[in-house]
C-alpha cells in the first residue's frame, strides 16, 4: 500500500492574471508561496511523508519545494504529471480564449473529458498519461507516503479513478482549489485505490483561491 498525498499548487500568475497556462511556465505569487507554506505546515502536523515528486512546470515544482522542505525532502522532477498542453490557447485569457474558440472551449466547460485544446493535447491522452506516471510512482514506493505536487487538470482527472468512474465523469467533479490537498492509498498488489480525503483546503481559511467560473 502506497499512500499519495496530491496537492495542487499555489495561486500563479496565470491563476491571478485568468490565464490558461497549460504548459506556459510562470511560477506562484506572494500568495501562491504562503498557500504552499500553509499547506506544509498542515502536513507536517498530520502525515508523515516519506519522498516527494512534483511536476517539471515552476509552479508545481515551486509548490513541492516548498512543502518538501518541511520533511527535509526535495521534490523529484515528473513530466508525467505536469498540466495539460494546451496549444495555441498557452497563455491567452480564459474571455480571449472562450471568444476567439467558441465551440471547443464550449466542449472544454461542459465535458471537458472530450475536449481538445486548439493545436494541444487531448484531455483523454492527459488522463492516460498522468494514470500511467502515478501508478509507476505509487509502485516504485510501496510501502511509503509520497507527496505528488501536480496542477488542476490532472488532479480532476485523477479523481474519476478514485471514485471508481469513468473520465466521461470529470465534467461532474469541481476543480480542487490552489494547494488543495487529496489523500489517496494506492493499493499496488490489488490495483485498486481508496480515497482518503479529496480537495481539502479548510486548513487555508481566507487564504483559499480557486479558478474563475468560466474555466
Amino acid at each position: 500500500m502506497t499512500r499519495m498525498i496530491f496537492v495542487r499548487h499555489g495561486e500563479s500568475v496565470g491563476n491571478l492574471e485568468h490565464r490558461f497556462y497549460g504548459n506556459f511556465d510562470k511560477g506562484l505569487t506572494e500568495l501562491g508561496r504562503k498557500q504552499a507554506e500553509k499547506t506544509g505546515e498542515y502536513l507536517f502536523k498530520n502525515y508523515k511523508i516519506d519522498i516527494a515528486y512534483a511536476s517539471d512546470l515552476g509552479r508545481a515544482f515551486e509548490t513541492g519545494c516548498i512543502i518538501a522542505k518541511k520533511f527535509g525532502l526535495e521534490p523529484i522532477p515528473d513530466k508525467g504529471i505536469r498540466e495539460i498542453y494546451a496549444g495555441i490557447w498557452e497563455n491567452m485569457l480564459f474571455d480571449d480564449i472562450a471568444e476567439k474558440y467558441a465551440d471547443e472551449y464550449s466542449v472544454w466547460r461542459n465535458d471537458i473529458c472530450s475536449s481538445h485544446p486548439t493545436d494541444g493535447e487531448k484531455v483523454r491522452d492527459l488522463c492516460d498519461r498522468v494514470r500511467e506516471a502515478v501508478w509507476s510512482i505509487a509502485g516504485a514506493n510501496d510501502g511509503k507516503t509520497v507527496l505528488i505536487a501536480s496542477h488542476a487538470t490532472p488532479i480532476r482527472s485523477l479523481e474519476c479513478e478514485w471514485r471508481g468512474e469513468p473520465y466521461e465523469n470529470m465534467k461532474n467533479h469541481p476543480w480542487v482549489k490552489n494547494a488543495s490537498v487529496s489523500v489517496i492509498d494506492y493499493d499496488t498488489d490489488k490495483h485498486t485505490v481508496t480515497p482518503v480525503v479529496i480537495g481539502e483546503a479548510g486548513f487555508m481559511g481566507d487564504m483559499q483561491t480557486a479558478l474563475p467560473k468560466n474555466v
